[in-house]
């Protein structure tokens, strides 16, 4: 009996409400990630490692975000659309026959154009730090806390993203500015960073219903004139040209994902899991389509029925990384912004039950799924946004029975009176 009580108890405590996660836990792991984290970073770019190339280019991602850069202030960006031409590039610099495409827009590449005037290590510190501030500044924004704000930015999936030199940090933090200014009414705001957002255009797919579902016609409206305006600038800047160029390379970037150019295991999405059990492309893509709908469906549902943005960011985030079949791990850190809020939430409201360990699984595992998938053969990394679009629906249906029981009371007592 005592043994029951005492499983019972630790059910309640450790799992149910998850009592363990404290402050003083919490803090302690930030602090390890963040030395971690800092002393990685130096070995990555200062010590000669695994990753370097024989003449100490750092083979990265970033190598060719900074390559595209370089090609943009030698007036020819059209190159890094030319995939052997870009590929020759590279191999050249480098001395190494590793290669990375670049499959993002010509307004991406201007962007890097800003970073790329500076040598290639002191541009990979510089994106990683500033695109990092930023998303700590949204998480400020969400949270109102500087301290949790930085605790934030610390979670696997960060760290992941920053060794790669990848550009989800920037993708979050303009994720975290659309759905503050959303909140806060602060339409300009939400407007701009939406459009700042095309240059990753996958990630923005349920982003038009989420608008049209909640009747946010000026964030619209702002979204598309950035989007024109950023467009317009990247083709006087680059030349017209190179955006013929971007759409001409267009169908090599689907290729790779069907012939399996990215290893299955370090994808996330629903696609890439059904390829690592050895499924077809057209069986993949259809169960793709299948969740990617059931998403979008959540999405419509919430923005539709409810202001709560912890709801509405969890259905919108958890909901854009299931419906886009090509998504890489470090595609993870966008789950910092939903994340933010619900803590947020948490935090003020008090959490619903099994939030605070769900959290504390997705934070955990966000940059583990790679790992599981190419070691283990577990494909498990749709599950960590499926978990953030379910706390999301859970916590609108409980906020729903909660206003019900509190109509209830004055609609018996006014029955009595008549």
């Amino acid at each position: 009996m005592k043994a029951r009580n005492r499983a019972a108890m630790i059910w309640q405590k450790g799992i149910r409400e998850g009592a363990w996660l404290t402050w003083d836990r919490i803090g302690f792991a930030c602090l390890c990630s963040a030395i971690g984290l800092s002393l990685g970073l130096i070995w990555l770019l200062v010590v000669p490692n695994a990753f370097g190339a024989p003449n100490g280019t750092v083979l990265m991602d970033y190598f060719s975000f900074w390559l595209a850069g370089r090609q943009a202030l030698a007036g020819v960006p059209e190159i890094v659309y030319v995939p052997a031409e870009f590929s020759a590039l590279q191999v050249e610099i480098s001395g190494s026959e590793t290669v990375f495409g670049f499959f993002y827009p010509p307004t991406f590449q201007l962007l890097l154009s800003v970073f790329a005037a500076l040598p290639y290590k002191m541009a990979f510190a510089a994106f990683v730090i500033s695109t990092t501030a930023l998303l700590c500044l949204s998480c400020r924004l969400i949270t109102g806390k500087w301290l949790l704000a930085a605790c934030l930015i610390l979670i696997p999936a960060c760290a992941n993203n920053a060794f790669h030199g990848q550009n989800a940090a920037l993708t979050a933090a303009l994720y975290g500015f659309f759905l503050v200014g959303i909140e806060r009414q602060r339409m300009m705001l939400a407007g701009f960073a939406l459009g700042l957002l095309t240059i990753k255009p996958q990630l923005g797919i349920l982003v038009p219903v989420a608008l049209v579902a909640s009747l946010n016609w000026r964030a619209f409206l702002g979204a598309s004139v950035t989007t024109l305006v950023f467009a317009g600038l990247s083709a006087a800047v680059l030349g017209a040209g190179v955006w013929l160029m971007f759409w001409q390379q267009a169908p090599v970037a689907a290729a790779m994902m069907e012939l399996g150019g990215v290893e299955w295991g370090k994808m996330i999405s629903v696609y890439g899991s059904f390829r690592q059990f050895g499924l077809g492309h057209e069986i993949s893509m259809a169960a793709q389509m299948l969740v990617g709908l059931g998403a979008l469906i959540c999405v419509w549902k919430t923005w539709r029925r409810t202001g709560d943005m912890a709801v509405r960011s969890a259905s919108l985030i958890g909901g854009t990384l299931l419906v886009t079949p090509f998504a890489l791990t470090y595609d993870l850190t966008l789950l910092v912004i939903p994340c933010a809020f619900l803590i947020r939430e948490g935090l003020d409201r008090g959490f619903f039950p099994y939030d605070r360990i769900l959290l504390a699984v997705v934070i955990g595992l966000s940059a583990s799924t790679a790992p599981f998938a190419i070691l283990l053969g577990i494909p498990m990394a749709p599950l960590l946004p499926a978990a953030i679009l379910f706390l999301g629906m859970r916590r609108m249906q409980l906020i729903d029975r909660a206003r019900q029981r509190e109509r209830e009371p004055d609609h018996i007592s006014g029955t009595a009176s008549a």
